[in-house]
Parts: structure tokens; C-alpha cells; sequence
């Protein structure tokens, strides 16, 4: 178990971030349907109702633990591969504008 303090700002934050969670799980239910969402898992609509009365407690665990939710047409990399696109990026444009000068 951890002894760490958290900040009313930390819990402040965490909050904010369970919101936006909430929002984003409700949003997208409601573009799929419930009763859709319930056949993708098997389940009766009745049941995805009543998970539908936790999503705010499981967006705060999803918050606390550092988990968010992303489209699945998205693509998620880490700070590494992003620090590579950006040099790679920079590299090209500097190569281009070397280029385009001696061209001129």
C-alpha cells in the first residue's frame, strides 16, 4: 500500500480528467447505441444500463491509475517514438530548406 500524500490539487486534477473520461464513454455509448453496445458484449441492454450507473466511478479509477480513452481510429505513442517523429520531421525540413535554397 502506498503512503504517498496526494495534493488537493493531484485529486483536483485527477477529477477533472475522470470528467472528461465520463464524458468521452457517454458520448460514444450514446453514438453506438446501448442496446448495440450490448450484443458487441453479450449482454442483455438491461445490464449495460446498469453499468451505465458506475461509469463515473470506474472514469475516476481510469484517472487515478493514469488510463484514458482514445478513438480507435487513433494511434497512441509513447514520448520516445514522438520525440523521433519530431527529430526525423526536423531533419527532413531542414533538408528541404537546404534544398529549396541552393536552388534558389
Amino acid at each position: 500500500m502506498s503512503t504517498e500524500t496526494v495534493s488537493p490539487e493531484q485529486i483536483a486534477s485527477t477529477r477533472k480528467i475522470a470528467a472528461s473520461i465520463e464524458s468521452d464513454i457517454l458520448r460514444r455509448l450514446a453514438e453506438v447505441t446501448q442496446d448495440r453496445a450490448a450484443a458487441f458484449m453479450d449482454v442483455s441492454p438491461s445490464t449495460v444500463s446498469r453499468m451505465r450507473e458506475r461509469i463515473s466511478e470506474i472514469a475516476l479509477l481510469m484517472a487515478a491509475i493514469g488510463c484514458q480513452t482514445t478513438g480507435a481510429d487513433s494511434m497512441v505513442v509513447s514520448q520516445n517514438e514522438l520525440a523521433a517523429l519530431k527529430l526525423l520531421g526536423y531533419k527532413y525540413l531542414q533538408t528541404q530548406i537546404e534544398l529549396d535554397r541552393l536552388r534558389g
